[in-house]
């Protein structure tokens, strides 16, 4: 079959691979250079919708924001637990207590949990510290002039305290969705 070209990469093909065989050894599709040992196809130029990538092709390792599927619901549940454990912090306890339970539990038992038990934690430790560093200035701040820091400081404490309850539910939500979230400002603690 003449003129029968490559889906993944557009270049023409032997009679042996258009028909369905593989092409002679050292055969190419045309004059280019041989490829680089090693060298991996983009799968993307000139690739039909639905073709197969070539072989070799690695598939790209998940980025977040990216959906991950957990094997079964469990997974994906014990992840939202992992971002929703934070709320604890809502009756007394420290906020990290809730993601350090859960991923200490249940890290072997799925790459997920494991990767988003850290990030909840993480966040939740880096949250703990920033307030108590906000509370820390905020009094010392007050006491600095008589008080009147304390008109400034307390709007301060409760916007970062409504932003980590934001950021715990945005979180709970991509996990409900399969989706690697990283909390923004998080100091990585644990890797």
């Amino acid at each position: 079959m003449p003129g029968a070209v490559c889906a993944a990469c557009g270049t023409a093909l032997p009679a042996t691979a258009a028909e369905g065989g593989q092409p002679p050894a050292g055969a190419s599709g045309g004059d280019e250079a041989p490829a680089a040992a090693g060298a991996v196809a983009d799968p993307g130029a000139g690739a039909a919708a639905g073709a197969t990538p070539p072989p070799g092709y690695a598939a790209p390792t998940p980025q977040p924001g990216m959906a991950v599927a957990p094997p079964d619901q469990s997974a994906r549940d014990l992840v939202l637990a992992a971002h929703l454990s934070a709320l604890v912090g809502l009756v007394g306890l420290p906020s990290p207590l809730g993601p350090l339970v859960v991923w200490l539990s249940k890290r072997e038992s799925h790459p997920a949990i494991d990767d988003q038990g850290k990030e909840a934690l993480n966040f939740n430790i880096s949250a703990f510290l920033y307030a108590v560093a906000i509370f820390v200035v905020g009094f010392i701040f007050s006491f600095v002039t008589f008080g009147l820091g304390t008109l400034l400081f307390i709007p301060v404490f409760f916007a970062v305290y409504i932003a980590w309850l934001v950021l715990v539910i945005i979180g709970a939500t991509r996990a409900s969705k399969g989706e690697l979230y990283r909390y923004p400002l998080t100091i990585r603690f644990i890797s």
